[in-house]
């Protein structure tokens, strides 16, 4: 397993050498569409659907609430066809999150960038760490989403390397 912390200055720049290192380290050559799924800080939900032309589903797997803290573990979906693009699992700080969104998160039907943008949720997403796991072919990406400059959900999405063809990208 190979995982490049990241201390983000100049976001752009900085990311590009981080996933440079990644491929170097592991060994790999990643696509135009992994890397923008690795540098990517909008919601992923919709940068999937735009990229595969196709809808996506988030399918919860598993939730449950302990004390202060929600664990999910999700799936992110192809909707047509219901093949896995993306495995995530997420962590979500109660207290630093608005009750709107906290409530919709106990219904698990609606995935985490879903419950943002249908709620205006002013978010920041600070990505933390990328990665490779050679046991699963699968890269990933640890990341925190900021509220009112507190930590309100930590998430870290795994998908394979070759997502881009699963998307039918040639990039």
């Amino acid at each position: 397993m190979v995982i490049i912390a990241l201390m983000v200055k100049d976001f752009g720049s900085q990311l590009l050498e981080k996933i440079s290192e990644l491929e170097s380290k592991s060994n790999l050559k990643l696509s135009v569409g992994v890397k923008l799924l690795l540098a990517e800080t909008g919601t992923l939900e919709q940068t999937l659907s735009i990229l595969g032309n196709s809808e996506i589903q988030v399918s919860v797997s598993e939730q449950k609430e302990e004390g202060k803290l929600i664990h999910r573990d999700a799936l992110i979906l192809r909707k047509k066809t219901g093949e896995t693009l993306v495995t995530a699992k997420s962590r979500f700080f109660v207290a630093n999150l608005p009750s709107v969104m906290v409530g919709q998160l106990r219904k698990r039907n609606l995935g985490i960038g879903s419950i943002i943008t249908r709620n205006q949720i002013e978010t920041f997403r600070k990505i933390v760490k990328i990665g490779y796991n050679s046991n699963s072919g699968s890269v990933f990406r640890y990341y925190k989403i900021i509220h009112h400059g507190k930590v309100a959900i930590e998430i870290k999405e795994h998908f394979s390397v070759d997502i881009g063809s699963k998307l039918g990208l040639s990039f």
